[in-house]
């Protein structure tokens, strides 16, 4: 069974690293991307979701990983 909890705690901080890497990326194409035809607002909403997501499903899978250790 510790196989299978630090597979989550490891599963959830790949999830913490996307979710930075999202945000790392969309700082970075702001500052040299190329200009599309979608609002801003609606580029911001998608980043902002995607990594609030990922970032609660770090939490989540940390936190089930390390019950009962």
């Amino acid at each position: 069974m510790k196989f299978e909890k630090e597979t989550l705690k490891e599963v959830g901080k790949a999830f913490f690293n996307f979710g930075n890497l999202v945000g790392g990326l969309s700082i970075i194409n702001s500052f040299f991307g190329k200009v599309n035809n979608m609002p801003y607002q609606f580029i911001f909403i998608i980043v902002l979701y995607l990594i609030l997501g990922s970032y609660l499903i770090g939490i989540v899978l940390i936190n089930k990983g390390s019950k009962n250790d």
